[in-house]
C-alpha cells in the first residue's frame, strides 16, 4: 500500500466537492453550507452559483471572522487552474472555519449546465 497516496486522496475527498454535489446543496437549500464566489464582482454579477455570496480574492482578509463558523464554506473561483479559491479556503481554515473547494470553479459549473444566477447578491445570508 502506498500510504502517501492514500493520505493524499483521503484529504482530497474530504476538502473538495464537485459541482454536482454543490448543485444538490443549492437545490436542497441546505443551510449547513455557505457558497463563496471569490471571483471579481463583475464576473459575479455576470453569473454565479445560485445563493453564492461574493467575496473577491482581494476582500478575503477583510472578511475573516465575519462569516458564520457553524457552516461549511464552499469556495470557488474561475476554473480548475485558478488558485484564488484554495488560497481563500486556507485563510479561513487557519481561522477555524470548516472549508471545501468546488473543483473546477465556475467554468465546470456552467459546462455541466447547472443553473446560473445573475446580478447582485440577494442578501439571503447575514454576515
Amino acid at each position: 500500500m502506498n500510504k502517501d497516496a492514500v493520505k493524499f486522496f483521503e484529504e482530497k475527498i474530504r476538502f473538495e466537492i464537485d459541482p454536482y454535489s454543490v448543485r444538490h446543496i443549492v437545490d436542497a437549500k441546505d443551510e449547513n453550507y455557505l457558497i463563496i464566489d471569490v471571483r471579481d464582482s463583475n464576473s459575479y454579477k455576470a453569473g454565479h452559483v445560485p445563493s453564492a455570496v461574493n467575496i473577491s480574492g482581494n476582500e478575503v482578509d477583510n472578511n475573516l471572522g465575519k462569516l458564520p463558523k457553524d457552516k461549511t464554506l464552499i469556495f470557488y473561483c474561475y476554473h480548475v487552474t485558478c488558485f484564488a479559491a484554495p488560497k481563500a479556503a486556507l485563510k479561513f481554515a487557519e481561522k477555524g472555519y470548516k472549508v471545501m473547494e468546488m473543483v473546477g470553479g465556475f467554468d465546470e459549473w456552467q459546462k455541466h449546465g447547472h443553473p446560473v444566477e445573475k446580478g447582485e447578491y440577494s442578501k439571503r445570508h447575514k454576515f
